[in-house]
Parts: structure tokens; C-alpha cells; sequence
């Protein structure tokens, strides 16, 4: 497939726009072209004008401000959330193809009107956040496995082994996908939404790679060449089903399962020097570096990670993460070290801890 290629739709029109589109587009991996918007253009000659750059133009995608109806010069009257709801609405009813919509914005305006509104988080596919030195490559890798993957989402539960390229689901806890079993009519979007939100940004049936690590208890930058070639043998548990070509995950039951064939022991309770000596030993690895515990803490039974250090962390030592969404049963909190407490890390990200947590944080405090 060549280039996806996005719409990007803005009120604003000034070199920040032209900035953002060349970073993108140097990327090579995705084509981003600006549609000219005019000030005060009605809701449905927009919704025309995208339709047919889907339709006429082929365009993959569409990556659109949040606050159209902000401050810049070519401001509407609507924002982001109304006019995707309706093109979500079309592309449910198959009148245009369904395409990934992604949503851009600063942080200050996505706290201000997106997360006070969770009724809108379902419209899109991913959140783009304008900073002043985003990550294009990271960005324009994920824009480019939704763009290319969306084409080939279905319409039914049918096909679930081959959407998520899995044989066994359901050895899984049967919860996780049962909303597609009960749904009469799947579309695209649910496929997808689905995927990132509930699969990729919360820990089980998937597990990113920073967890992973802290599973193995090794210390990835420390273990240098010798990170890859642990993983390679790992590459059975690797998720390979829809959008991994654009974030990388693993599947816990299948890594937790092979650890304990390779070690005959349940990992998690084992020190990260234990787990490192025998995975060196069985697998023949040499170079892996046992992960240390964070400033502050003990223990390293490592299971999960800091989200403010992104380090190992036993969760015995960590203090649960307020989410903007109600937990799943089957996903694990999310945890920050004490330490990130203390020295107040990830707050400008909106990494906080929850409220039950303020109790137990005095009493370490005072300890």
C-alpha cells in the first residue's frame, strides 16, 4: 500500500499548522494535507467536503482539531465532537467507507472539554496531542496501522480469530469479547475503538513492552542488544492481529504461561536476579541486566511499572492510578511509584493517584 493519506481539518491556518504537516509528512510514513476551511462554514458542507475527499479522493483518514470553534481565524461554530459523530453515524449506515478519525488537540483544551465529556471518546480511534516537539515518528507509525488495517475490519462477530489472529479466545476470560457476540450489527469503529482503548492502553489480555520487561525483571537500556534477542524468543506471545504494526503488545496468558514452563515457578514471586539468572540460563542470553527497584523502594518482584518513571515496580509498593474510564474486570490498575508521588513526576500528563490511595500515601509519608 502506498502513503495513507489523512485529512487534516483546523481552524487555525498558521505556520504551527504548516509545522505540523511537514512533520508528518517527513515521516514518509503518511501523507497529510490541510483542508481549507473558511470561517463559519456550515455543518454540512464540511461533512460534504470530507465525504468526498473519502469517497472521491480515496484520503484513509481524518485527523481534525478538537476546539474547531476555538480562536483562530477560521473558527466554526461546532467542534470536532459533533461533526465526527455524524460522519461516524454515515460510515455505520455504509454510505462511505469507514476510515479512522483522529482526534488533535493541546492538552489544556483535551482536559477542558474531551474528558469532561466521556460520551465523545467513543468517536475516536486515537488522540494526537499537540506539543512543541512531538514524536512524528511514533505518531505517523500508529496513523498508518489504523489507516491500513480499518480497510479490513468486518461487520460481524465471525471473524474474530482473524480480526485479533488468535485461535484460542476463548480460553480468555470470556468477557472480554463478548460485546461482540451481542451486538447484532458490528461496525468498524467498534472493532477498532475496542482494540486501542480496551486492548492496547490497559494492562490485560495485553501487556506493552515496559511490562514485559518489568515481568522478566530486566532493565531494558542496561540489557542493550540483548533486550531484542530475549524478546525474539518471545515472538509466539506477541500480538499480531489488527493495528500491530503500530503498537507493539503481548499476550500475559501466553507469556505467564511460557515463563512458568521455562522456569517450573510462578515468576512473580521471584526477585528480578532470580528471573534474570534463569531465563540467561535457559534460553542461553547473555548481557541481560537485572532491573533495580526504584528510589525509595525495596522489593523487586517486579509485575508492573511506574506510568510516571515508566520503571519496574512490585505492586505491592505502588499506589493505584486515577483513570478517566471504570476499570474492566478482567484489566489491572495502574499503578505510580511512591517515590513519582513525592517528587510529583507525571502530573503535567494527568498521572495522578486515586483518591482511595490518599490514606495509605500519608502513612508511607510519615513512616
Amino acid at each position: 500500500m502506498s502513503r495513507p493519506k489523512y485529512i487534516y481539518v483546523d481552524d487555525e491556518n498558521d505556520v504551527s499548522i504548516t509545522s505540523l504537516i511537514h512533520g508528518f509528512n517527513d515521516t514518509g510514513l503518511v501523507e497529510v494535507h490541510q483542508l481549507l476551511i473558511t470561517k463559519g462554514m456550515n455543518f454540512s458542507d464540511l461533512e460534504e467536503l470530507i465525504k468526498s475527499k473519502i469517497v472521491d479522493e480515496n484520503f484513509d483518514g481524518l485527523l481534525i482539531d478538537l476546539r474547531l470553534d476555538g480562536e483562530g481565524p477560521n473558527r466554526l461554530k461546532y467542534s470536532a465532537i459533533s461533526i465526527s459523530a455524524e460522519l461516524r453515524a454515515i460510515c455505520a449506515r455504509r454510505e462511505i467507507p469507514s476510515f479512522p478519525i483522529v482526534l488533535c488537540s493541546t492538552l489544556d483544551n483535551i482536559k477542558e472539554t474531551y474528558k469532561s465529556d466521556k460520551t465523545s471518546h467513543d468517536l475516536f480511534d486515537y488522540t494526537f496531542r499537540k506539543s512543541e516537539k512531538p514524536d512524528y515518528d511514533r505518531f505517523s507509525i500508529k496513523l498508518k496501522a489504523l489507516a491500513e488495517d480499518y480497510k479490513t475490519l468486518p461487520f460481524d462477530a465471525d471473524n474474530l480469530s482473524s480480526v485479533f489472529q488468535r485461535e484460542d479466545l476463548k480460553n480468555l476470560d470470556q468477557r472480554i469479547f463478548e460485546r461482540f457476540y451481542s451486538q447484532d450489527i458490528n461496525v468498524a469503529y467498534d472493532y477498532a475503538h475496542f482494540t486501542v482503548k480496551t486492548l492496547f492502553h490497559s494492562t490485560n489480555p495485553l501487556i506493552k513492552e515496559t511490562i514485559l520487561a518489568a515481568r522478566f525483571g530486566v532493565d531494558i537500556k542496561a540489557s542493550g542488544d540483548s533486550w531484542a534477542e530475549l524478546l525474539s524468543k518471545f515472538d509466539d506471545c506477541k500480538y499480531k492481529g489488527v493495528f500491530s504494526s503500530g503498537w507493539n503488545r503481548w499476550w500475559a496468558d501466553l507469556v505467564n504461561s511460557k515463563l512458568k514452563d521455562i522456569s517450573g515457578k510462578n515468576f512473580s514471586f521471584l526477585k528480578a536476579e532470580e528471573r534474570v539468572a534463569i531465563l540467561s540460563e535457559v534460553l542461553m542470553i547473555g548481557g541481560l541486566v537485572a532491573a533495580k527497584p526504584i528510589d525509595l523502594n525495596t522489593s523487586s518482584e517486579f509485575w508492573t511499572i511506574c506510568e510516571a518513571t515508566k520503571c519496574p515496580l512490585d505492586p505491592l509498593e505502588g499506589f493505584r492510578v486515577k483513570l478517566s474510564h471504570e476499570l474492566k474486570a478482567w484489566q489491572e490498575p495502574k499503578y505510580i511509584s511512591f517515590y513519582a508521588v513525592v517528587e510529583r513526576l507525571g502530573i503535567e500528563k494527568g498521572i495522578e493517584p486515586h483518591y482511595s490511595e490518599t490514606d495509605r500515601i500519608e502513612e508511607r509519608k510519615n513512616s
